[in-house]
């Protein structure tokens, strides 16, 4: 099965997975292995950190892929704010002129919804919502 590109919804994801690997991140427009490390977890930057740093921080753009020798599991565990939280960038990032919020305010819900009912496609969602400066 595996999962095609993309980023998480929450401000940080937590993965614990066994010693097959399969996860990959995308880095300088390359896809890269991410070999396990036993016993821990790994964390991704997920899209309302890089909302909430107004760019600063990009959520990190991932897959898994499978193969036909070992079975490969993992959990991933979303951490994200109140889902009636409005999340949009901190005001601290955005008060200079040169630098207006790249993204819209909306609530966790509905980024949620919005990203839970469309198919995986990298920063779709996130690129939804981007203001256009």
């Amino acid at each position: 099965m595996g999962l095609p590109p993309h980023s998480d919804h929450g401000l940080l994801t937590l993965l614990i997975q066994n010693q097959i690997g399969g996860l990959q991140v995308q880095h300088k427009g390359k896809w890269v292995n991410i070999d396990p490390i036993p016993n821990s977890f790994l964390t991704n930057i997920g899209d309302h950190i890089e909302i909430l740093s107004n760019g600063k921080y990009k959520s990190v753009l991932h897959r898994a892929v499978v193969n036909n020798r070992d079975v490969r599991i993992s959990i991933a565990v979303p951490h994200g704010p109140a889902l009636d939280a409005i999340v949009s960038p901190d005001s601290k990032l955005v008060e200079n002129v040169g630098n207006p919020p790249a993204y819209g305010a909306m609530k966790y819900k509905e980024y949620l919804e919005l990203q839970q009912g469309t198919m995986l496609n990298g920063k779709s969602c996130l690129e939804r919502i981007r203001n256009r400066v």
